[in-house]
Order: structure tokens, then sequence, then C-alpha cells
């Protein structure tokens, strides 16, 4: 049997954990990466007992380096079909507004932004080489709009957003698609840092079938769930001074 190659970042648990689980079949060979070991071995217990060939490896994406090697490693002996760059962290302002720390700051832009980055980039031009290869960014609704209780995840996300559709265009006539998830409120240890409420949460089992389905009809754009997507579109085209009395309303100093 030819196997189909998924590596999946930041897989121990939430959205990641979700999708490997729903991506566990036997025509598959899941290679899962995340920094808990541990938790990562429980994910593979539950996808091997699917009859899914799993690995995993213990690494932080922002040790770039060590990351690109890895990646390649992996694409030199199984030719990677799909990847999906999920690997990600949150932070938000303090409950009186505090600023973040830079230190906070750059954890959240460094394993956001510039992981997926160095994820990705060692297997662009493998996958131009084959003519063929799948890319999945997972970012968030929050690429479009900024929440006023969380800038440098929201600055992490929108710089995901304008790199995916980047390279969409780019790699297109390479034979490699892009897609772009961008989900809202997902139920996980992530989500549970906001400090605002968390409207349409979802449970990472519905978010990974969303993601799944979308990815497996090779999707450009996958966007969830519909009305905070819609909502993110009328913010968009508002006048600011409304759209920003609106999100304080929601999740910044109206909560204050």
């Amino acid at each position: 049997m030819n196997k189909k190659t998924i590596v999946i970042t930041g897989a121990s648990s939430g959205i990641g954990s979700a999708i490997a689980l729903r991506l566990a079949k036997p025509e598959n060979r899941l290679i899962l990466l995340a920094r808990n070991q541990q938790k990562l071995d429980a994910v593979n217990t539950l996808c091997s007992n699917k009859s899914a060939e799993v690995m995993t490896h213990s690494i932080d994406v922002t040790e770039y380096q060590k990351l690109q090697d890895l990646i390649t490693e992996i694409d030199t002996q199984y030719p990677i079909d799909l990847i999906i760059c999920n690997a990600g962290v949150t932070n938000c302002v303090g409950r009186k507004g505090e600023a973040e720390t830079w230190e906070e700051i750059t954890q959240v832009v460094d394993t956001n932004l510039n992981g997926v980055l160095a994820t990705i980039n060692p297997l662009i031009s493998r996958m131009q080489a084959r003519k063929q290869g799948h890319i999945a960014i997972i970012s968030s609704l929050a690429a479009f709009y900024g929440m006023p209780i969380t800038p440098s995840y929201c600055a992490s996300k929108a710089g995901l957003k304008g790199y995916g559709e980047a390279i969409r265009g780019w790699l297109k006539h390479d034979g490699i698609k892009v897609s772009m998830v961008y989900p809202g409120f997902v139920k996980s240890d992530l989500s549970d840092q906001f400090i605002s409420d968390r409207p349409f949460m979802l449970t990472p089992e519905k978010a990974a079938n969303i993601i799944v389905n979308g990815i497996e009809k090779q999707k450009p754009s996958i966007t969830f769930p519909f009305p905070l997507n819609l909502g993110t579109w009328f913010l968009s085209v508002m006048p600011a001074r409304i759209a920003d009395w609106f999100m304080n309303l929601l999740f910044g100093a109206g909560k204050r």
C-alpha cells in the first residue's frame, strides 16, 4: 500500500491531536510533532489503535535549525504529501489592561509566525521538484480583525494569513496546494487563556472535522464558524470607529 505521509505540528493536544485522530487510517502515515513527548505518546496510542502508522518527534518549533533539519530528514525518508502547521501559543493583556511583556510578545511571534515559516521553508523546493504537495496553515479569524485582548497573537495570525496567501499564488503552477485555515474559538488549553467571552466555541473534534473536510476538498480558505466568519467580514467593512467600539465592547475596555 502506498501510504500518504502527513506531518502535523502541535499534535499533542487541542486541534492538533483531534486532526491526527481524524486522519488516523491504515492508508495514512502520521508523523506528529510537538514539545510534550508524554502527550504525543498518548495521541500515538489512540491513532495506532485506529490502524494508522504513527511516528512522533518531540521538538519546539522555535528551534528553527533543528526543526528544518528534522523536516528535511523526514521528507528524505518519506516524501511529505501534506503538512499541517498547527503549533501555536497565545498571550493576553492583563485583566486591568496591562501591556504584554516583550518576552511574551517574542514567544508568540517566534512560535506562531516564525515557527510556521521555518516548518514550511525546507519543504518548498522539495515539493516544487515533485510537482505536488499540500500545505495547510492554521491561522485564526483574529487575522481578519484584531482582538484588543491579545495584540501579539492577532499580529502573528495576520502574518500567517499574508504569507499563506502569497505562497498559494506563487506555488500554484508547481502543483502545490495551500489551504489557509481560520478557526474561531475552539476549546483548548490555548483558548482557555483568553480573559474574555468566547462566543460560538467549538470542540476540537468538531473543528478538526471541518478542517480535514476542507483540506480533502483542497479548499484554499477554510473559515468557521459561520456567525463569527460573517462578523469578521462586517467588521472589515464597517467604519473603523464603529468596529473598534464593537470590539472593545466584546473584548476590550468594555470588559474592564
